[in-house]
């Protein structure tokens, strides 16, 4: 009985143990669980913390990261550069939706501490990249290509004498009849630093003809072969009346005459203007480019063992020396950003690809597609219009060549070419008279002064083309500053530099130098604001124009 009841107690001990110890377990348990509880909730508050809100530096980090990540992505392929300042950059990159034009880009900032940073597309919706930026700054690195040319030249104060054909041997009479006229051929390489001469004066060994009668004594352009044009620059009266009846030299003064080019030619030609006999002129064989007709001048010769006894006096237009105009192509732009003030500063490098030029504004035909069409310079206009507005015949156009018969393509839209203003046309003039193929613009314009300026090829009737440089004293007045002759029938390559600061024109034809000329701006009653190309009354061939005027 005590045995059962003995073993009764043991069994509710070991009950009552087991019982404490469990609950010992629970109060353990329990208090570790608080343990763990509180450390994730600890662990989950630092991770909380860490995770960027919109306001954070992290946050922050990241978006000026990605701003300064893409604007130089873009930059990389940028081919024009439409707008530049130090907290603002517009620029054009390649298509890029296969629609056969450039894409353009505006990245800006107000340029005070807070204001936003904006982003344009195509001149769509201004969109804000970062609503706050503290600092955005563009900073460009760029090379420097510079072309020399020559400085202005400066005609002689006074005449020298040029060619001298003098000569004692062979000497000869010739008459001047209706039928029979002589001539003179002249040409002359210059000296070192001149790139022009202008004939002045001109002596002649005549004398009075035993039928007394006029000739007239004119200087005409040389054709190609060596023989004078129908064209006449100047011309003077030689009364047999005024002449002795013993040769001496006889003097006549031209004052209009144009520069010719270095190695460039002149023509006199002796025609009787009245009388049977108009004159007698000595002839000698100690030079070369004695000319006659038997024809009345419809057909010359060209005589180089003999030549008429004859002085050509004028002026050299000489240059001191060389100048250059700088052309600046960018190679990178250093971008720094920041949102706030305390958050770190971003710096990036953009390097350009395509090395754009820094320009102001810039037009360029290939005449591969319709000029009216074309927007190199990324405004959202057409950079050409047909002269008096209308449609362009896209006719004109075959294999990247425009037949530009008395039609004007004028750039747009209208600007005044103040800067220095650099011009590559290739072209040439297919047919006998008008004005030929011509560039123009009214260059330096300041309210209503400007310096019109024109370039003009004229196909002769031998074939080959003269190139006439000019400008205008007033609007009734045209000066020519150099007249360039003998050039190939083919298309020819001219490139002109207009200079504001020394208020000049500098030309070479097919990569060789003819000069800088000085032009005198004058208020103009003409209000255009273009440059131009075309043919008003022959037919032109162009197949390539650009104009590109310079940042600075």
């Amino acid at each position: 009985m005590r045995s059962r009841l003995h073993s009764q107690d043991v069994n509710v001990c070991d009950q009552r143990m087991r019982l404490g110890g469990s609950l010992v377990e629970l109060l353990v348990s329990s208090l570790i669980a608080g343990i763990v509880v509180s450390g994730l909730q600890a662990t989950i508050a630092t991770t909380m913390r860490s995770v960027p809100s919109s306001d954070g530096v992290a946050s922050t980090t990241l978006l000026t990261s990605q701003i300064a990540d893409r604007l130089v992505t873009e930059l990389e392929t940028a081919i024009y550069v439409t707008e530049r300042s130090a907290t603002t950059f517009g620029f054009i990159v390649p298509d890029r939706d296969n629609d056969g034009i450039d894409e353009r880009i505006r990245y800006a900032w107000t340029g005070a501490p807070g204001g936003p940073l904006t982003r344009q597309y195509n001149g769509g919706t201004i969109v804000t990249l970062a609503s706050q930026v503290n600092l955005f700054s563009l900073t460009p690195a760029f090379k420097s290509v510079a072309e020399m040319y020559p400085s202005v030249g400066v005609e002689d104060a006074t005449e020298s004498l040029l060619i001298d054909n003098y000569g004692t041997s062979g000497l000869q009479d010739n008459n001047i009849t209706s039928f029979t006229w002589f001539g003179q051929y002249f040409t002359m390489t210059l000296p070192a630093n001149s790139y022009a001469w202008r004939p002045t004066r001109l002596q002649i060994m005549a004398k009075k003809n035993s039928v007394p009668g006029t000739t007239s004594v004119q200087l005409r352009p040389a054709t190609a072969n060596l023989t004078p044009s129908s064209t006449v620059f100047e011309q003077y009266s030689l009364i047999d009346s005024t002449m002795t009846s013993s040769y001496a030299w006889q003097s006549l003064n031209y004052n209009s005459l144009a520069p010719i080019s270095s190695g460039g030619s002149i023509a006199l030609a002796l025609q009787q203007q009245t009388g049977t006999n108009s004159g007698t002129f000595q002839q000698c064989d100690a030079f070369p480019g004695l000319l006659k007709t038997t024809s009345s001048g419809v057909s010359w010769t060209y005589d180089s063992g003999k030549c008429l006894v004859s002085r050509l006096y004028g002026k050299l237009i000489r240059s001191s020396g060389t100048q250059s105009v700088n052309s600046n192509y960018l190679t990178s732009l250093d971008i720094g950003l920041r949102m706030t003030a305390t958050s770190p500063l971003q710096k990036s490098t953009a390097a350009f690809l395509n090395h754009p030029e820094l320009l102001s504004d810039y037009w360029e035909l290939k005449f591969d597609k319709n000029p009216t069409t074309v927007d190199v310079n990324g405004d959202t206009l057409g950079d050409w219009v047909v002269n008096g507005s209308g449609l362009f015949n896209m006719s004109l156009i075959s294999n990247g060549i425009w037949q530009a018969s008395s039609t004007q393509l004028n750039t747009n839209p209208a600007k005044d070419f103040t800067k220095t203003t650099l011009v590559d046309l290739r072209f040439r003039n297919t047919g006998v008279g008008g004005n030929g193929a011509t560039f123009s613009v009214n260059a330096l314009r300041t309210n209503s002064i400007c310096a019109p300026i024109s370039a003009s090829l004229i196909k002769q009737p031998d074939g080959t083309q003269t190139l006439t440089l000019a400008t205008k004293t007033s609007d009734s007045i045209t000066k020519t500053l150099i007249r360039i002759p003998g050039l190939p029938s083919q298309l020819v390559l001219v490139h002109l530099i207009i200079a504001p600061i020394t208020s000049s024109v500098s030309i070479s034809v097919n990569a060789v130098p003819y000069g800088t000329f000085k032009v005198s701006p004058f208020a103009s009653s003409d209000g255009n604001r273009f440059a131009s190309i075309g043919a008003s009354a022959t037919t032109a061939e162009f197949s390539y124009a650009r104009i590109r005027v310079l940042e600075n």
